[in-house]
């Protein structure tokens, strides 16, 4: 086995640590608790791969001034056991462990390994894991990634890679670099190669993990800037300002079914903008206790038994609750069903099947900042 370190400024990294950044997970951590790693392998399956790299990253410094990269290789096929138990003797000091779809793959082997060579694993138990695969992976879509990729995440902020290669292509080029060292023909080259793609693996964790922020976003501190109407007055146009880290820029929409039109989110530096679309229309308002009423056959419309009771039988029936509504002509805004302001409030509908769900439209809500940023947080 041998080891290889590596350490840089963090000026030289694009997220920024310092008093403004109070996003999850660093929030909760220092920057000392956490640590990220990465391994490599010669297979998929722990029953008949084994492990020739494993890379970990952390915070260093009385500053957290640095970044430093320690990488453990096999340069021989006897060095596993002695990477394991490097590996997790040097995790022992931290609380949070970082990686890259790792609670699938990376953990599951170095756990199965670690069995074979009888290792005791419980250090690696005792970490908070954190896997950006998992936390990440729906957002992709939202800053319009080409797919979930973390090369993908690490272009997207701004990250430039020297390494081409995947971790299935360098499983050649790692049985390249044995032969010849056995041939006594060892290749600087295939080496640099294969700590490479490591390094940048680690390194590029630690800058893409600036992006779980996003999972906080219905939870940033945020106040109502502006609100105003789109020049044709069919949109409600809202802006928030907040704070979000570095030049982040995204936005997303929510289609309202039928209509061509969606709730929009826009995400600029400090600045939030929600775009409410308007419709005046007629919907449907459904009794959620339809068993209290009665259908009138002949009026084609519901009543309350409490009066039905006095009409003929013979032009009533129990209500389905599909036909159980009243119909309002008004001005309607979209909302989250799942999340409605209040019990009292009502929801419409265009019909008892649409998914899309409305509430009326009033002067007050123009003036109800509580109400608007409310609504900010119930949409995201």
């Amino acid at each position: 086995m041998v080891t290889y370190t590596h350490t840089f400024s963090l000026a030289d990294m694009i997220s920024p640590v310092d008093g403004a950044w109070d996003f999850y997970p660093y929030n909760e951590y220092s920057l000392n608790e956490i640590c990220f790693f990465d391994i490599e392998t010669t297979g998929l399956s722990a029953d008949t791969a084994n492990i020739y790299l494993i890379g970990a990253g952390f915070y260093e410094g009385d500053s957290f001034d640095s970044f430093k990269v320690i990488q453990w290789f096999a340069d021989d096929y006897n060095s596993e056991k002695d990477m394991l138990i490097s590996f997790i003797d040097f995790i022992k000091s931290y609380k949070v462990i970082m990686h890259y779809n790792g609670a699938a793959f990376d953990i599951p082997f170095i756990r199965k390994k670690c069995r074979r060579h009888r290792l005791n694993t419980a250090p690696l138990g005792n970490l908070k894991s954190v896997d950006l695969y998992t936390s990440l992976r729906k957002y992709a879509a939202l800053l319009k990634l080409p797919d979930k990729k973390l090369k993908s995440f690490e272009a997207y902020i701004g990250l430039d890679r020297d390494d081409t290669f995947d971790g299935g292509q360098l499983i050649s080029v790692y049985a390249e670099y044995m032969q010849n060292k056995y041939l006594i023909k060892e290749n600087d080259m295939l080496l640099k190669l294969l700590l490479l793609h490591n390094y940048e693996d680690i390194t590029g964790l630690s800058q893409v993990a600036s992006l779980l922020f996003l999972k906080e976003l219905a939870n940033l501190p945020i106040t109502v800037d502006n609100i105003s109407s789109s020049e044709d007055d069919s949109d409600i146009i809202v802006t928030y300002n907040c704070r979000l880290c570095e030049n982040y820029s995204f936005s997303y929409e929510i289609p309202v079914s039928d209509t061509g039109r969606a709730i929009k989110i826009s995400f600029f530096m400090d600045r939030i903008t929600l775009t409410i679309p308007i419709f005046t229309t007629a919907l449907n308002y459904y009794f959620t206790d339809y068993k209290d009423y009665y259908y009138m056959t002949e009026e084609h419309t519901v009543m309350h038994k409490s009066v039905a009771v006095y009409t003929d039988s013979s032009v009533r029936r129990k209500a389905k609750k599909s036909e159980c509504y009243v119909s309002k002509d008004g001005v309607f805004i979209p909302v989250i069903k799942s999340g409605c302001f209040s019990a009292d409030m009502r929801i419409f509908r265009k019909d008892y099947t649409s998914k899309d769900h409305f509430i009326e439209l009033t002067d007050n809500m123009y003036k109800d900042t509580e109400w608007l940023l409310t609504y900010y947080r119930q949409v995201i």
